[in-house]
């Protein structure tokens, strides 16, 4: 077994097909550049089935499993926010202020702290995805005496540009190009829930932390990253030999994208 692997813990194979493919590797990229940002994000690792071939993520379950002597669950943020969803309208409204409520009601530590870190990462990585089911509490303790706290930011796969067909990427983008689709990128939460939807990226940002101007800190410390970081995750991602490669133009993408989202970031909140 791989050194990286741990014996008696649980984990997920997020396999790769169709269109959809790349979303292994953005998986197994978030959690790379979860170092370089500090953020919590589950291991996740480049691997293969080896009965049918099928490439994919192996994802480390962050709670124990299959036995502790430790009892914790995760339970997703819909669960607690069932009652509040409006009638046909499906994990709506989903706003960050009232986030911020639920995380509070339930005395989970630091939330401000972690929806700021969650915000900058989604941000950063063109996360469409942050939906009431994409993040979560752990409980852990009796229904007596329950201990919840913030899970890690799982399921990142709906980022870094995965559905753009390759051959769109053959030539490198011009800051025209790489402006206006970074433009279209969403947040999946809105402000409040009287001004829900998914919100532009850049600007969840910037009203978070100029409502919230002690955590401007977090977002300094989160936007050091250097390009020449980021090409080094990239391109250590191209050398695997799997049934779903990783091409350099999409690296280049990749990295063109962070950087691009980086500086647009530290202009806007004057870092």
């Amino acid at each position: 077994m791989p050194d990286f692997l741990r014996l008696n813990q649980g984990y997920l194979f997020k396999q790769a097909a169709g269109w959809q493919a790349q979303q292994m590797w953005c998986e197994v990229i978030a959690y790379e550049l979860s170092f370089l940002f500090n953020v919590a994000v589950p291991p996740a690792f480049v691997s293969i089935d080896s009965s049918s071939d099928q490439a994919g993520a192996l994802i480390e379950l962050f709670y124990p499993y299959p036995a502790a002597k430790r009892t914790i669950r995760l339970v997703h943020a819909a669960d607690f926010m069932q009652r509040n969803f409006a009638g046909g309208s499906k994990g709506r409204p989903h706003a960050l202020r009232e986030n911020l409520v639920i995380c509070r009601a339930l005395g989970a530590p630091d939330p401000l702290r972690w929806w700021a870190r969650a915000i900058l990462f989604d941000t950063l990585i063109g996360n469409t995805d942050r939906h009431s089911e994409n993040w979560g509490f752990l409980i852990e303790g009796t229904q007596d005496a329950r201990h919840f706290s913030l899970a890690p930011l799982y399921d990142n796969g709906t980022s870094l540009g995965y559905g753009t067909n390759d051959a769109k990427l053959a030539n490198r983008w011009d800051e025209r190009q790489m402006t206006a689709y970074l433009a279209k990128g969403h947040h999946d939460i809105g402000w409040s829930k009287n001004e829900d939807g998914p919100t532009p990226h850049l600007s969840l940002c910037v009203r978070f932390f100029t409502a919230n101007p002690g955590l401007m800190e977090i977002a300094a410390a989160m936007l050091t990253f250097t390009n020449e970081q980021v090409d080094e995750i990239v391109e250590w991602a191209a050398q695997f030999n799997v049934p779903v490669l990783f091409q350099f133009a999409r690296g280049r993408f990749i990295s063109d994208q962070l950087g691009a989202r980086r500086d647009a970031l530290r202009e806007a909140l004057k870092l």
